[in-house]
């Protein structure tokens, strides 16, 4: 059975070392905020309703749609949270716009029926304009009445920081010297900005799978329920009542 030393070259088993040593230390400031904590089970509870989604055996290309997206955000929210508790606040960043994109995207599919099964048999080499980023964005501006964008400006911010090689997104490079360097980082700040831009991209997330839960899975109160509980405390207690 070869170790990975045999395999891994000696630095990238040093920056992995690295990394634990960062989350051993985040896990210490999680631990003294509640609101970190509570943020991080809303997380948990979400990906748990996934999994057991996925195991409840729905066929057809609705499910397939609705289920493989919901799965795509079950990676994306573990990769934020873990590269955050571990010092790379650009991929956390990264991570996060994935998650909002598809969050997005869920919206839009599932504001009308047949919308999913016409996603994924759409072509893939020539999309149609109305699965593109910015104009699901619009069109949910417009049904629910925003006038400020406040959709694009999130998901701007978080190209800008994350997805995009951009001056502003080298800010998550520097130190506590204002120093660019490689990582990981140790910043309690941005740690803490992380984790919360984290719960608030899978927030609306929630909402959407526990209705989904409801209308159209077997069981599906059943496997919702401990979601539910967690996402009507969490917006009662952190986003005024508000998904």
């Amino acid at each position: 059975m070869p170790k990975l030393t045999d395999v891994v070259p000696p630095n990238l088993i040093r920056l992995w070392a690295a990394e634990d040593e960062i989350l051993t230390w985040a896990t210490k400031i999680v631990a003294s905020k509640e609101y970190l904590q509570d943020h991080l089970e809303m997380i948990e509870a979400y990906m748990d309703c996934v999994q057991m989604v996925r195991r409840s055996r729905h066929s057809g290309n609705r499910h397939i749609a609705l289920v493989g997206l919901f799965l795509r955000s079950f990676d994306a929210s573990s990769y934020c949270v873990r590269s955050a508790m571990s010092g790379n606040y650009t991929g956390s960043a990264m991570y996060a716009r994935d998650i909002l994109e598809t969050q997005f995207l869920l919206n839009y599919l599932l504001d009308e029926p047949g919308r999913p099964e016409a996603w994924l048999s759409s072509n893939p080499k020539n999309p149609p304009e109305e699965y593109k980023p910015v104009v699901v964005r619009k069109y949910l501006d417009h049904r629910d009445g925003f006038l400020g964008k406040k959709r694009m400006q999130n998901y701007k911010a978080l190209s800008i920081l994350g997805t995009h090689p951009s001056p502003c997104g080298l800010e998550l490079k520097r130190d506590g010297g204002k120093v660019i360097r490689s990582g990981p980082f140790k910043q309690q700040d941005t740690l803490e900005q992380c984790i919360q831009e984290a719960a608030r991209v899978v927030l609306p997330l929630c909402g959407m799978l526990h209705d989904y839960c409801i209308a159209e899975v077997n069981d599906g109160q059943s496997i919702s329920s401990r979601l539910a509980l967690i996402l009507q405390r969490t917006k009662e207690k952190y986003f005024d009542g508000k998904a």
